[in-house]
């Protein structure tokens, strides 16, 4: 199965909090931490040449300084494909990484 196919078949992942997606409030307040969530992913995976898009409500695009492109359903995904497309592990707690997101 292509990522596209599976991320649409994939259903809500918890850390998209319970939201009910049915009132026009809630679906608005559900995409702006979407939103939010993809930013603040974009600004922490920058230093490793990475960038973080959210699509669709669905999924996260994943881009690396190459121009590989990737589709994650959720942040399990995503940070699996991170350290993929980064060709080393991402290790938050890395002094030298922690220096370049501080700059």
């Amino acid at each position: 199965m292509c990522s596209l196919c599976g991320t649409l078949a994939a259903g809500p992942h918890w850390a998209d909090g319970s939201t009910d997606r049915g009132q026009v409030g809630a679906r608005r307040a559900a995409l702006r931490q979407r939103l939010v969530r993809a930013a603040l992913l974009d600004r922490v995976l920058a230093p490793f040449g990475l960038r973080v898009e959210e699509w669709e409500e669905t999924a996260y695009v994943l881009r690396s300084a190459t121009g590989e492109t990737v589709l994650a359903s959720d942040l399990t995904a995503l940070l699996a494909e991170a350290e993929r497309l980064a060709r080393r592990p991402l290790d938050p707690l890395d002094p030298a990484y922690l220096a370049r997101l501080a700059a």
